[in-house]
């Protein structure tokens, strides 16, 4: 199974959601990390784990889109592959858009990001006629300040999109996030029982419930 964090934007929080749904993944299925992103931001965080005497994920480097199209052919039900896209188009982005068995882009309630997504979208749009089926995107919100309670122009802007469907889960802007990351650790090993912890304890659950991982 390939699960991709990816938005053509940067800065959406792809690196921090990939790196917490693969720790928490790797408790119950072999899972790997694919980290196309130039930041490198995934191989620093488990050069941290490493470091920090936590078991570092197995990570998968391609010198060529091609070498990440093979992979994703020989895909099993039995490993997850995480990949953490760049923010930025790219040859290697679509090649993990169209091999993904889910894709999630996570967005924010900033006037920059939802442009963003619309650009995003064009992505798809143009792979869905190549591919000749209708690509989607589960949208998450993410950073999202956490006085805020009313998402409807959101969400009515968002369904308004055939490549769009929005997630149930929703992560906040919470203090543990950039602490956690900064040691290797995912949300729940930082500190568990905080708000971000059962945030992305529900993301967790939904996104398994996506990929039918028991």
């Amino acid at each position: 199974m390939i699960l991709t964090l990816s938005h053509q934007k940067g800065g959406v929080g792809k690196s921090t959601i990939a790196w917490n749904l693969a720790v928490n993944f790797s408790k119950i299925i072999d899972t790997r990390i694919v980290d196309l992103d130039t930041q490198r931001s995934l191989t620093v965080s488990n050069a941290l784990r490493h470091e920090h005497g936590l078991t570092p994920i197995p990570m998968i480097y391609f010198d060529t889109p091609e070498e990440l199209a093979q992979y994703a052919a020989e895909d099993s039900d039995d490993v997850l592959t995480v990949i953490d896209s760049g923010g930025f188009d790219s040859a290697f982005n679509r090649v993990a858009i169209i091999a993904s068995d889910l894709l999630i882009t996570p967005v924010s309630d900033k006037p920059f990001d939802l442009m963003g997504l619309q650009k995003y979208e064009e992505i798809l749009k143009s792979l869905s006629i190549i591919q000749g089926e209708t690509l989607k995107t589960h949208v998450l919100f993410n950073n999202i300040n956490p006085a805020m309670k009313r998402f409807g122009e959101l969400v009515d802007f968002i369904c308004m999109s055939e490549h769009f469907e929005l997630m149930v889960s929703i992560l906040r802007q919470r203090v543990d996030i950039a602490h956690s990351v900064g040691e290797g650790k995912s949300i729940k090993e930082y500190r568990v029982f905080s708000r971000a912890d059962q945030e992305m304890d529900e993301l967790f659950t939904e996104v398994k419930s996506i990929l039918n991982i028991k």
